[in-house]
């Protein structure tokens, strides 16, 4: 064993006591009832990993992956530390969307006296990370609890490759150390006793491929969960587009260099930077582009980085400096790196915090992603239709469920209808839509849908909801 490989094994022995196993009791998301009538939920129980993070003066908090924390009602950890004690801990927060796949918990102030009296030695809290990113090939230690195994495991590998982010998704590390179910949430540690990035995934059928989201993107969800708020990365506010030769004399470019602006979004970055659609970007905060948007230069030559991955590290907020091309003069903007603006049809995958009406038969929900991915499994046709309206400002109120024997039922309306109008008022929210029931003057109302289709109903006592319990 040569004197690196012992350095970073015994490093990450000494780093395995700050690995901590979660167990979780909680609903499952994935099942397709639950996601298209939400009074439907399926329990169950899983594990995956965590550490503790050395932040500030901070005692008792611990990342994990999101999709480990999500949907819980019930979260514990326990640890090498104190035997197989296991200790109660709440949830600060996480990434809903798990782009990145991140969460914060922490123990309670009860539980942490509680840890510290029991454990063998004092808590060892694992630091990210800062500045270069590892390099192609630097050996690294993923540590965790594969399998629900309850001693925590240590596998070796390497930093293998890159994948680009996009403008919904974040960067990831590839590397070959085994990386299973049970083992996401845990750290990749360096020969420098860091934190290269979270252990999040691996692929499946392929062998020795596994995911880790960088640190500096934990770090920043870390900032904003403790702040209390939504975490979100800055995003470019528009459409880009490849540049090319053959745009040279249009775009009165002397080579295609930078990405092409094809829309801009009102509210966005590129709107309060005052670009325009067929500008080039050609740099943001002096990092250049190629005309595929890859970075370059040196960290462009060992990876892919590219323009979303640069955007998505500038702090929300802080004023980031865009150059670009128009008309063949190039140009300098500034504008505070913000997020997307929002549009009607959003995610929403945690489970308590769905809403819904039910009346006349129907489960009636706000149309979001993993509506219109169950739709799919149900009538591929009526997913077809769902999307083509994600591009929306407004919500959009979609028809989940239909009750045998309802109002609904005989009149043979099917899953997936989207509702725009009650008695010819426009109608976009749960809350509209019960207002109109509630103070209609007649005991029956009209319902319209998005393709024509109407629906006369006789209104049979208030629609239930979940909306109280959710405000």
């Amino acid at each position: 064993m040569t004197k690196t490989k012992r350095k970073l094994t015994e490093i990450a022995r000494q780093m395995m006591s700050g690995v901590v196993q979660v167990h979780v009791e909680g609903f499952i998301e994935e099942d397709i009832q639950s996601v298209l009538n939400p009074s439907i939920k399926i329990p169950g129980n899983w594990s995956g990993s965590g550490f503790f993070v050395k932040y500030k003066d901070l005692e008792g908090y611990i990342v994990t992956n999101a999709h480990v924390a999500r949907n819980a009602v019930k979260v514990e950890i326990s640890s090498m530390l104190t035997s197989e004690e296991r200790f109660e801990a709440e949830v600060i927060g996480l990434v809903k969307q798990l782009e990145p796949d991140v969460a914060l918990i922490k123990l309670t102030a009860k539980e942490l006296i509680r840890f510290k009296k029991i454990a063998l030695q004092p808590i060892e809290y694992l630091e990210l990370s800062e500045g270069i990113s590892p390099s192609r090939g630097e050996a690294i230690k993923a540590i965790g609890y594969p399998l629900g195994m309850i001693e925590p495991n240590i596998t070796g590998g390497e930093i293998t490759n890159f994948i680009s982010g996009s403008e919904f998704t974040t960067e990831r590390f590839v590397t070959n150390a085994a990386i299973n179910p049970g083992n996401s949430g845990g750290p990749s540690i360096n020969e420098e006793g860091k934190v290269v990035g979270l252990n999040t995934a691996v692929m499946i059928d392929a062998e020795n491929i596994g995911f880790i989201t960088p640190a500096g993107f934990v770090k920043i969800i870390i900032e904003n969960l403790l702040l209390l708020n939504e975490p979100h990365f800055a995003d470019i506010g528009g459409k880009l587009q490849k540049n090319a030769e053959n745009f040279n004399r249009f775009l009165k470019q002397s080579q295609a260099k930078g990405v092409i602006v094809s829309k801009v979004l009102k509210d966005g970055f590129l709107a309060e930077a005052k670009i325009q659609p067929r500008d080039v970007i050609l740099s943001i905060n002096k990092v250049s582009f190629d005309r595929h948007g890859i970075v370059i230069g040196k960290e462009g030559l060992y990876r892919h980085k590219n323009i979303y991955d640069v955007m998505k590290l500038v702090p929300i907020g802080e004023p980031a400096e865009i150059t670009f091309l128009r008309n063949g003069k190039i140009h300098h903007s500034k504008a505070p790196a913000m997020r997307n603006p929002m549009k009607g049809i959003i995610s929403n995958p945690i489970l308590n915090e769905r809403r819904y009406l039910e009346v006349f038969g129907m489960v009636i929900q706000p149309l979001s992603f993993e509506i219109i991915q169950a739709i799919q499994e149900v009538d591929s046709y009526a997913q077809i239709e769902l999307l083509k309206t994600i591009d929306q400002d407004n919500p959009m109120l979609v028809v989940t469920h239909i009750y045998q024997g309802t109002q609904a039922d005989e009149m043979e309306w099917p899953l997936g209808e989207m509702i725009i109008k009650a008695n010819d008022q426009e109608v976009h929210t749960l809350e509209e839509l019960q207002k109109e029931i509630e103070e209609c003057k007649s005991d029956s109302i009209l319902l319209e849908c998005l393709n024509g289709i109407i629906g006369y109903f006789q209104i049979e006592g208030a629609p239930k909801s979940n909306l109280d319990e959710l405000s």
